[in-house]
């Protein structure tokens, strides 16, 4: 699969953000955030309750909770880590891990920032 990440080519000069040296990027955490939105664009399992990412210093980790781990949404997990791989660049290492559960539930004491919600 093609995607974003596939047609980004770093300008000479540019330097991507990392947690030592954000560089224009005003809080790490936030830039992973965004980028991990990015890499997540029509990649969402549709099984998925909820999708958001844990950042500590140079490890993030990809969070899916679905109702189910269904290969499909294995692939679409790594597929979301790889187009992540490439908006964070090298030193970063992005892994991910999926929860399942009956229903969605989100808690701002898990450690997770979420960016995605279903309805449901």
């Amino acid at each position: 699969m093609t995607g974003f990440a596939d047609t980004f080519v770093q300008t000479p000069g540019m330097h991507f953000p990392t947690p030592d040296d954000p560089k224009q990027s005003a809080v790490w955490e936030n830039y992973v955030i965004a980028q991990a939105a990015q890499a997540s664009l029509r990649l969402i399992p549709s099984d998925a309750y909820a999708l958001g990412v844990t950042v500590r210093e140079s490890r993030v980790t990809v969070v899916l909770q679905a109702s189910s781990d269904s290969p499909t949404a294995q692939q679409d997990m790594t597929d979301i880590v790889s187009e992540l791989e490439a908006l964070l660049g090298p030193d970063v290492a992005v892994s991910h891990r999926v929860v399942v559960k009956e229903k969605g539930r989100l808690s701002p004491h898990d450690e997770v920032a979420w960016f995605f919600a279903s309805r449901a």
